[in-house]
């Protein structure tokens, strides 16, 4: 009796080598996310968790990147082996968690409104927006919103950095 066997297929390798780089992005996401949300704990407030303090939402964020970052691995892991998987990128989250590393490195000698503008920024072309004027005003917009509620209302001093704000 003879055996015969399928020939593996290049698009099949490619498939597969996808769906493993998306696993090995979300145990990244996973590490990186679980490491700051241990440093969140490092954050000296007299008031705890108290959602006032400057804990509180560091501990928030981290908390649903933690959980985001897992729910991505255990979709990669449950997700066939088929060629349906073909259109999905490895690209956007390995990109997305360089720009992470590399904003925790920029945003103190930057200062939070640089550092965060650019990575919205980044991010949104990552992701697949082209339309530059849009992106830049909304991530400064927002780095602006979020600069001026956390040092204004909640009393949380963020990086300076060049700006000297």
């Amino acid at each position: 009796m003879s055996t015969t066997e399928e020939p593996v297929k290049t698009s099949d390798v490619e498939v597969e080598a996808s769906r493993l780089v998306r696993i090995i992005a979300a145990v990244v996401l996973v590490v990186l996310s679980g490491t700051f949300l241990v440093g969140v704990f490092d954050i000296r407030s007299p008031k705890g968790l108290d959602p006032a303090g400057p804990r509180f939402f560091p501990l928030l964020v981290t908390t649903a990147w933690l959980l985001l970052s897992i729910g991505y691995l255990i979709e990669g892991l449950r997700s066939p082996r088929t060629k349906n998987n073909a259109d999905r990128s490895w690209f956007e989250p390995v990109t997305i968690s360089g720009l992470l590393v590399l904003y925790a490195f920029l945003v103190v000698p930057l200062g939070y409104l640089i550092a965060t503008a650019l990575l919205f920024f980044a991010a949104a072309r990552v992701l697949g927006s082209r339309q530059i004027p849009r992106d830049i005003i909304v991530a400064v917009v927002i780095s602006v919103i979020v600069y001026i509620s956390f040092t204004q209302f909640l009393d949380i001093s963020l990086p300076e950095g060049v700006l000297g704000l």
